[in-house]
């Protein structure tokens, strides 16, 4: 049977909640609509899960109730019966506290089964809730006495400000309202904002002077004193042609980096056409676009990382030309031309791929090349 009701409010929704009960002694069992979050007023019953006279375990979900910002299933804490239906499924609106439904224990016969009267429940719960209030708003009232005193120098605060998670949380758990937080707590947070070091300083957990001098030691910090700064003398090297009373002179501007001239001769042992050149430089320039610049079995490099940093694939890292010059015995010249674009932080090491895949290359065609060493130190 499930046991009386019992209610924590959390921080943060959660996908799932307890339905509990609020037994009278009687035959049946009364069920409330549930309040699934501390600002929730009415809500709606998507669907009943069990059907009227169906016995559940604990644990099973009853029903799952519409609320403002989302759908929850409601489960049951300990075993019963779903007795009667008193809100059907589709129904919206329903204020919290409502009855809507009544439980039974699972050896109750529900045919003689007896179900309180609804008004007799009423009345005893607006009964029960001004004790209840009492309760919650008797602790803080000694503790603010206590605190007004050690905290003249902050101020109430603003009514227009909206309550931070924790400070609400926190003057839910003590039973105060954000109405008496504005009435009641001094702020030292900036405009007038409730801290929660406020809050536990109204409560006693903490000393008010303490919390005034912390607001005021930040207050001081947040401010930068600009007072003994001294502008430096501009001496008279430093100043630029307009300032020194020349207008016609233009200031210069920066010289245009040229990029890096890279030249290489091949020997070629066999003759091939403009064409045919062509084709193989195209392959040996996107092989050097293509390939990977990093180890993928390394332990220490993140092969996601290195595509994320990496210059664009498609950045212009070198500009390629060639002549063919031939010589005798039929051997011909390959002079590689590769201007670098050296503000590409890989272009170097890309230009350095692309020679290495045309000397394959033609190593493969020619069964052996001869390349001239000039160069190759700059890389």
């Amino acid at each position: 049977m499930l046991k009386q009701i019992s209610r924590q409010f959390k921080q943060f929704p959660v996908s799932r909640r307890c339905l509990h009960g609020s037994s009278f002694r009687l035959g049946a069992t009364v069920f409330d609509m549930p309040a699934m979050s501390p600002t929730m007023e009415k809500g709606g019953v998507v669907s009943w899960k069990i059907k009227e006279g169906e016995k559940f375990s604990g644990g099973d979900v009853l029903l799952e109730v519409e609320t403002d910002k989302a759908q929850i299933e409601v489960e049951a804490q300990d075993d019963g019966v779903l007795a009667k239906i008193l809100v059907p499924a589709g129904t919206n609106d329903i204020p919290v506290g409502k009855p809507i439904a009544f439980l039974a224990e699972q050896d109750d016969d529900l045919s003689t089964l007896e179900y309180p009267k609804l008004e007799e429940t009423a009345s005893k719960k607006i009964e029960s809730k001004p004790e209840k209030a009492e309760e919650k708003i008797e602790p803080p009232q000694p503790k603010e006495e206590k605190n007004t005193s050690g905290s003249d120098s902050g101020k109430l605060g603003n009514p227009k400000q909206t309550l931070l998670p924790s400070v609400e949380l926190l003057l839910h758990e003590n039973g105060l309202s954000k109405e008496d937080a504005l009435a009641k707590i001094q702020a030292t947070g900036p405009s007038g904002r409730i801290l929660k070091g406020d809050v536990l300083a109204y409560l006693g957990k903490i000393s008010p002077e303490l919390n005034v001098k912390i607001s005021e030691y930040i207050n001081n910090k947040s401010h930068l004193d600009l007072s003994k700064i001294q502008i430096r003398e501009t001496k008279a090297s430093e100043q630029s042609p307009s300032s020194s009373g020349d207008k016609s002179a233009k200031p210069e501007k920066p010289a245009k980096k040229e990029p890096l001239k890279i030249e290489k001769e091949l020997t070629l042992s066999q003759a091939y056409s403009k064409e045919a050149l062509q084709r193989l430089l195209t392959i040996a320039e996107q092989h050097a676009y293509s390939a990977k610049l990093y180890q993928e079995d390394s332990e220490v490099i993140d092969p996601l990382f290195e595509e994320i940093v990496a210059p664009p694939r498609n950045a212009e890292r070198f500009k390629t030309q060639f002549i063919v010059t031939p010589s005798d015995n039929s051997v011909s010249t390959l002079k590689l031309t590769l201007l670098v674009n050296e503000s590409i932080l890989d272009a170097k090491q890309r230009a350095q791929l692309f020679l290495d895949e045309v000397k394959d290359q033609l190593t493969q065609d020619n069964g052996g090349v001869s390349s001239s060493p000039q160069l190759e130190e700059l890389f």
